[in-house]
């Protein structure tokens, strides 16, 4: 949905003489901003666009979008929900006071070169993964970074001269691990997620988008260890819920398809492992992958979890 359908409080009283808090066909976005009831979205992302888009409304001066805000713009995914506030990102002496739904991070503009998403100023993809990075846990930039160099192949080399750039500061050192850990052959959140939790646990790094030929049919499984002669699949709902892969398909035919695609690489591999947002959450992944004979680094010590996962993560 665009701004287009927004309106403010004085623009309906001049235009109608109503107050929009009055009426019921009305819904109050943000303080004085409004669209007609009728066109509040449902999906979790565009319903935080439109706090994103009325911010923008009413918001003077030049501003720029950050954080969680620029992720939802740029189509990137977060690992939790959508928060109630919109950030942005301002110079460090001048860049005025938050507000109850707007968090202003006065950090500087000297790196920030923005873009334009549908009228409004966005931190550039790079800049985006980097400010995630460096005040978000790893998990959590981890799943952003993936997306951003897969989507935006030109972000890496971004990320990198920010890096440079940042010096020793808060940060820095997880920063720098993201971008050594960060791969674009991830192909969701929640592979993502589960190459952090595979590496939290100990386990031996995975090959991925592995490619596993039946006959004259090609398949590539999300997870490989060819030593081993393992692979693992990360299930997520989107599959299931979304037409463009569901290919006009019932949910049923798609269950079907995965079942056939799966039997196909079983005959490849000696073990095969599948697990889903449920599983990442109840912390079942490990027995899943010891079962499957997905083998441990030497020195594999398993770190505590710091990261409490509110929700499946989820991208536009």
């Amino acid at each position: 949905m665009s701004d287009e359908r927004l309106f403010t409080r004085p623009e309906m009283l001049g235009s109608t003489g109503v107050r929009p808090e009055r009426d019921p066909g009305s819904f109050r976005a943000r303080r004085n901003v409004y669209l007609p009831a009728d066109s509040v979205p449902v999906d979790a992302v565009d319903r935080y666009l439109l706090r994103v888009r009325a911010a923008h409304r009413t918001l003077t001066g030049e501003h720029v979008f950050s954080h969680e805000s620029a992720l939802a713009l740029l189509g990137l995914p977060s690992l939790h929900r959508w928060p109630e506030v919109v950030h942005l990102v301002c110079e460090r002496r001048s860049g005025g006071r938050s507000q109850l739904d707007v968090v202003r991070h006065c950090i500087g503009l000297e790196h920030v070169t923005p873009v334009t998403v549908e009228g409004m100023l966005v931190t550039s993809p790079g800049r985006t993964a980097f400010d995630i990075a460096l005040s978000r846990s790893f998990a959590e930039a981890v799943v952003v970074a993936d997306a951003a160099f897969r989507l935006y192949p030109e972000s890496r080399a971004e990320f990198g001269t920010l890096v440079d750039a940042y010096g020793r500061r808060r940060g820095f050192q997880r920063a720098q691990a993201v971008l050594r850990f960060a791969d674009p052959r991830s192909g969701s959140a929640g592979e993502s997620l589960s190459r952090v939790e595979m590496d939290r646990l100990g386990f031996v790094a995975p090959d991925l988008q592995v490619r596993v030929v039946t006959g004259d049919v090609e398949d590539f499984a999300d997870f490989g260890w060819r030593a081993v002669r393992a692979l693992g699949e990360f299930d997520g709902e989107v599959k299931y819920r979304e037409d463009r892969y569901r290919r006009g398909g019932s949910v049923e035919d798609v269950v079907i398809r995965e079942k056939t695609r799966e039997n196909r690489m079983r005959r490849q591999y000696a073990s095969f492992a599948r697990w889903d947002w449920w599983d990442l959450r109840g912390r079942r992944l490990e027995g899943i992958l010891v079962r499957a004979g997905v083998p441990k680094r030497r020195d594999a010590v398993t770190r505590p979890d710091v990261t409490q996962y509110s929700s499946p993560a989820r991208g536009r």
